[in-house]
């Protein structure tokens, strides 16, 4: 398998709002609380300022998804080279 870039043309991921009042999760309705891959719909929840640590690499894919691939640079340069 080779690896692709979220940057990438054809990777498609989005940021979801959180949805709900600051009473339940702490976030305003429109504020960014989950990362999402648009082919197989894998969330992963975005972290606060203090401890951001959420990356495309982190998204748990479906094992059929066409971008269980794409990956950051950052991974590249840890684990590939």
């Amino acid at each position: 398998m080779s690896l692709r870039s979220f940057a990438d043309e054809g990777t498609h991921f989005r940021i979801v709002p959180s949805g709900t009042p600051p009473s339940v999760d702490g976030l305003a309705i429109t504020e960014p609380k989950f990362l999402e891959c648009t082919e197989c719909g894998a969330r992963i929840r975005i972290d606060g300022p203090e401890g951001h640590t959420t990356t495309i690499d982190n998204l748990p894919h479906e094992r059929d998804c066409d971008q269980r691939d794409v990956v950051s640079r950052d991974y590249v340069e840890r684990f590939v080279r």
